[in-house]
């Protein structure tokens, strides 16, 4: 009897090893992206193959933009949740709603205006078939993909 209990417990640490050296084998690329520091971009240098300038300069400019993204984020949210006090003190079409719709519309377009500025002032960083590769890639999950600047940013 103890000679199966030792036999199975052996078993169970040897499956327990072979799978935890497996686990940190196959998630060492997750794990060394999450210990950069850009964490949030470090899959672009190695999806797009960046040089450590390039992706310096794309550290940059990333985070130059993040304040101008999110002031057009909360100009958005502010302006919906007018939109939407509007709608629930009516139930027809004002004036006033008209206003905030086109409002919504202009901030809109305004917004994915500088958010393509971005992606193309980026893709000039990268080697130019990758730069091309990055904005096909980024236009078809945002201003081609018709949830990009809804999907809650």
């Amino acid at each position: 009897m103890k000679k199966g209990v030792l036999i199975l417990v052996l078993g169970l640490a040897l499956a327990g090893a072979a799978y935890a050296s497996i686990y940190f084998i196959c998630t060492s690329s997750a794990r060394n992206l999450e210990q950069s520091s850009q964490p949030e971009l470090a899959w672009l240098k190695e999806e797009f193959h960046l040089s450590d300038g390039e992706f310096k300069r794309i550290t940059e400019l990333h985070t130059a933009y993040l304040p101008q993204c999110g002031e057009w984020c909360r100009k958005i949210a502010d302006q919906n949740q007018r939109l939407k006090a509007l709608l629930e003190a009516t139930n027809q079409m004002t004036p006033e709603i008209e206003a905030a719709v086109a409002e919504s519309a202009r901030l809109r377009g305004e917004c994915q205006r500088n958010m393509l500025k971005h992606f193309y002032e980026v893709s000039r960083t990268m080697p130019p078939e990758q730069g091309r590769r990055y904005l096909a890639w980024v236009q078809e999950r945002t201003c081609l993909s018709g949830e990009g600047m809804m999907s809650g940013k």
